[in-house]
């Protein structure tokens, strides 16, 4: 069997990501179960979800033994009550909440072979005493904790493909080695680190020996796109951005199911194709798509028109709407017949008018989306 496996808590923050997810994972027919593992005071009160399968795990987001508070400590709790309570087989594919499929995953491991996503511009050196598992001299004080710090390690991160009987054996030592990591690593402002879960993981597999393959599974939206070339993953742990810099998308200030407007290039492939699996979501949840440079408008039936002078007014006899059109907004609406792409109308008004077709295009999209948003047009 094939396992897609995530950790969340059952919050709003992590509904929308959980579906977002499993609309993605549904989009590319990705084989296998999808697991959402839900850390729950609440066990009764699971949320819903359309294709995955939601297993109730308890609350461990403090450490009871420290008072430590750290979200993603219930990752590895999560799975270790996973693994012995339902006694999964196969291959997992541990992904986290804020990622999202652009193509299946087809790769399987066996027992004692587990593959990771590469970790850009992590690297580690040589093993020893004054570099536990090769992490470097910060880690010393794992030397304490560990006894065979000579391991090597290959630095890699999620999304990870593993085989559950590997996950059986590190889950619990994962666990301890988080709290041990988030008790003594620091970053630069003094604070513990976020990551410490990842490196908690990396030690634990070294101690059981399990070296990852380094893949090209997932990429961070904060990589450049070489780095981790046909990834089917897309982890939006940063921003998404427009070529200008401009923000495009941040998980930490989306406002769902809000489409995200293309009129803004993204500055990557992966930048594209996550917007479009997001607005490709939002429609699936009802919200009606917006206009974008590919889209072709098309009037609606039941509109009238008035002309006067070189403006127009346009009526709407179902819901008795209307709008005003200066000379450029009419120019629009009279190709609009469900033929030209909006680039396409954008390319003969720049060459109507002498204007630089880049700022008409986008003239054109904020002219038919407002004219959708009045009843007057559909797109597709």
């Amino acid at each position: 069997m094939f396992y897609t496996v995530f950790s969340t808590n059952d919050s709003p923050y992590m509904q929308w990501q959980s579906d977002l997810l499993e609309h993605s994972w549904k989009r590319v027919g990705q084989e296998g179960v999808l697991i959402r593992l839900v850390a729950t005071d609440k066990p009764d009160k699971l949320p819903l979800q359309k294709y995955a399968h939601c297993v109730a795990t308890r609350l461990h987001d403090v450490n009871p033994d420290t008072g430590d508070a750290y979200v993603i400590y219930n990752k590895p709790a999560s799975l270790l009550e996973w693994v012995f309570s339902d006694k999964p087989e196969g291959t997992v594919l541990l992904v986290d909440p804020d990622c999202v499929f652009r193509g299946p995953v087809t790769r399987r491991v066996t027992p004692g072979r587990p593959a990771g996503q590469d970790w850009i511009d992590f690297r580690v050196g040589p093993a020893g005493a004054d570099s536990p598992f090769g992490l470097g001299d910060r880690f010393s004080f794992l030397n304490a904790h560990c006894a065979r710090t000579d391991l090597s390690i290959a630095p890699v991160m999620i999304p990870t493909l593993i085989h559950t009987s590997d996950l059986r054996k590190i889950c619990a030592r994962w666990l301890q080695l988080c709290a041990i990591v988030r008790d003594h690593l620091r970053d630069a402002k003094g604070q513990k680190v976020w990551e410490s879960d990842m490196f908690a993981y990396l030690a634990a597999c070294a101690e059981y020996g399990l070296s990852h393959e380094p893949a090209s599974l997932g990429i961070c939206t904060n990589w450049d796109a070489a780095r981790a070339p046909d990834c089917p993953v897309i982890h939006y742990c940063q921003p998404i951005a427009a070529a200008d810099g401009t923000s495009i998308f941040s998980k930490f200030t989306y406002e769902p199911w809000k489409r995200i407007d293309t009129a803004l290039e993204p500055q990557t492939d992966y930048g594209r194709d996550l917007v479009e699996i997001i607005n490709d979501c939002a429609t699936a949840n009802g919200v009606p798509p917006v206009a974008t440079s590919t889209s072709r408008p098309r009037w609606r039936d039941g509109v009238m028109e008035g002309r006067v002078l070189d403006e127009m007014l346009l009526e709407n006899t179902a819901n008795g709407g209307s709008i005003w059109l200066n000379g450029a907004g009419k120019a629009v609406w009279e190709l609009c017949e469900g033929k030209l792409r909006i680039d396409e109308i954008g390319t003969v008004l720049s060459q109507r008018f002498a204007a630089d077709r880049g700022a008409v295009v986008a003239d054109v999209v904020r002219t038919v989306e407002a004219l959708r948003e009045a009843g007057f047009i559909d797109v597709n």
